[in-house]
Formats: C-alpha cells, sequence, structure tokens
C-alpha cells in the first residue's frame, strides 16, 4: 500500500476499509441538504448513525445503508 488507499484497520471495532463520508457526501447520496443529515445525525429518535471526531462529523457507510434499510421497513 502506497499511504494513500485506504487500509483495512480495526481500531475499537470499527473497519476503516472504506473511507468514512462526510455530511455533503451523504447528503448527496440521500439527495437532501446537508444541513438535514446535521439535523438527523443530532436528533433523539432513530438518529442518522455518525461518529463525532473533534469538532468533525463523519459517517461510516454501512452504518446509513442500515439506517436507510430501518427507515424502509418502518
Amino acid at each position: 500500500m502506497n499511504g494513500n488507499e485506504p487500509h483495512p484497520t480495526r481500531s475499537g471495532g470499527v473497519q476503516l476499509a472504506k473511507p468514512l463520508l462526510t455530511a455533503e457526501q451523504v447528503a448527496t447520496l440521500l439527495g437532501i441538504p446537508r444541513s438535514s443529515v446535521y439535523d438527523y445525525a443530532r436528533r433523539k429518535h432513530e438518529p442518522i448513525p455518525s461518529l463525532q471526531i473533534g469538532r468533525h462529523r463523519r459517517f461510516v457507510q454501512d452504518d446509513i445503508e442500515r439506517w436507510l434499510r430501518r427507515q424502509r421497513a418502518a
């Protein structure tokens, strides 16, 4: 690996084989405004799963996909 490629690392139970997504990327995937992604991530009932890294919020794509399946089933 050359350092620019994602490396599957296990840290605290999080698999980093895929890069973390930004709110902008999640907004594009869901077709909603970026501000809505932040609002959904902060809500108390069924929030979009996210990680707070310092002052940055990041999203794991597999978590987003699971969340969407639960929303669809509801």
